[in-house]
C-alpha cells in the first residue's frame, strides 16, 4: 500500500455488546443451528473457551452454550474505547449492521444500534436489520428504523428469515426502500444453514430485484462467494449494485484457487468503482487496521485499493 493511502471506509462493521450478542447469537440457536455452532467455535477461540467444550454443550443444551460463552470478558464492550481504536486505524465511517432480534431486557437491537451511531455521528453509519419472514412487520420496522432511529440503511439475511428473496411480499418492501432512497445491504452467495439451499439468495435472485428496482442501490454482502465471477457481471450490468466483501480474509483471498480471482482481475479494472471494504472484525479476530494492512501486502496497486477501501464506500454513503 502506498504512504498516501487514504482513510478508511469500512461498509460492514458489527459492533455488539453483551445484550446485542445474546440477541444476535441466540437467533442463530434457534433458526439456523448450523450458525450457531460454527460461530460459537470461532467465538469460543477468542473467548477463551475449547470450542469442543462449547461444541459439547451447545448440543445438549444451546441456552447453557450461550451462558458458557458470554460469561467471558471477551464480550465486555466499550463503544469509547472502540471508537478510539477505529479513530488509529484510520476509519473514517464505520457502517454498523444490526439485527432485528429482541434484547433481554426489552427494545431491539435496533434500538441499541442507532444509540452507538448517535454517540459517534462522525463516525459509526448506523443501519436498520428486518425479517422478511413478515413483509408487513419488515416495512413498518423499515419505516421505524429510518425514520424514527436515524439509520441510514438497512440489511436483509433471507436464508435466516427463510424468507423467499422473490416473493410479492419482498418485492413489495424493496420498493420501500427505493422509494426511501437508502442502501440495501443483501446477504448474498452461499449459506451454512442446512434449511434452506445453499444459494437460496445470490446472483441470480438478486439479478431479479435489480432489475426490477433499478433506483435501489444493491450491496452484495461477503461478495457473493463461491459465485463472485457473476456477482462481478451483475456489478458491470446494473448501475446500482455493488460488491462488499466482508468476512474473507485478505491473504486467503489472494490464494489460487480461492475463488476470487474475479475480484482482482475486474475489480481492478471495469467494476473497480463498485467493490467496497468491508470488515466483520470478530470472525477472524483481526482489527480494522490488520485486514487493511494485509490487504497492503497484496498485488493491488494503491490507485485500486484507495478505491476499494476508502472512495467507494465514501462516495456511497455521501461523504465526498
Amino acid at each position: 500500500m502506498g504512504q498516501q493511502q487514504k482513510s478508511v471506509v469500512d461498509m460492514s462493521g458489527m459492533i455488539l455488546d453483551r445484550d446485542c450478542w445474546r440477541a444476535y447469537l441466540g437467533g442463530f440457536a434457534e433458526y439456523a443451528p448450523d450458525y450457531f455452532f460454527t460461530f460459537g467455535q470461532r467465538l469460543s477461540l477468542s473467548a477463551g473457551i475449547d470450542p469442543l467444550e462449547f461444541a459439547a454443550v451447545a448440543e445438549r443444551d444451546p441456552e447453557t452454550a450461550l451462558d458458557l460463552l458470554l460469561a467471558s470478558e471477551f464480550f465486555d464492550f466499550d463503544l469509547d474505547a472502540h471508537a478510539a481504536r477505529l479513530r488509529a486505524d484510520g476509519v473514517r465511517r464505520q457502517v454498523i449492521h444490526s439485527s432485528m432480534r429482541l434484547l433481554p431486557g426489552g427494545g431491539m437491537v435496533n434500538d441499541r444500534i442507532a444509540e452507538f451511531g448517535a454517540k459517534y455521528p462522525d463516525l459509526l453509519v448506523p443501519w436498520g436489520s428486518v425479517n422478511l419472514a413478515d413483509p408487513r412487520a419488515a416495512i413498518a420496522e423499515l419505516h421505524r428504523c429510518v425514520g424514527e432511529l436515524g439509520m441510514k440503511g438497512v440489511s436483509v439475511t433471507h436464508f435466516l428469515d427463510v424468507a423467499d428473496p422473490l416473493s410479492e411480499g419482498a418485492d413489495e418492501f424493496y420498493s420501500e426502500v427505493e422509494a426511501l432512497g437508502v442502501p440495501l445491504w443483501v446477504h448474498n452467495g452461499h449459506n451454512l444453514s442446512r434449511r434452506v439451499p445453499v444459494d437460496w439468495c445470490c446472483w441470480r435472485q438478486l439479478d431479479v430485484i435489480a432489475s426490477r428496482h433499478p433506483d435501489l442501490v444493491l450491496i452484495a454482502g461477503h461478495g457473493g462467494w463461491p459465485w463472485v465471477l457473476e456477482t462481478i457481471a451483475l456489478c458491470q450490468r446494473h448501475p446500482n449494485v455493488y460488491l462488499e466483501f466482508s468476512t474473507h480474509r485478505p491473504r486467503h483471498m489472494a490464494r489460487s484457487g480461492s475463488g476470487w480471482e474475479p475480484l482482482f482481475a475486474h475489480g481492478a479494472s471495469t467494476v473497480r468503482h463498485k467493490i467496497l471494504f468491508g470488515s466483520v472484525e470478530w470472525v477472524h479476530g483481526m482489527t480494522v487496521g490488520e485486514l487493511v494492512a494485509e490487504f497492503g501486502g497484496l498485488d493491488v496497486s494503491p490507485r485500486v485499493l484507495d478505491a476499494w477501501l476508502h472512495d467507494n464506500g465514501a462516495r456511497l454513503l455521501g461523504l465526498d
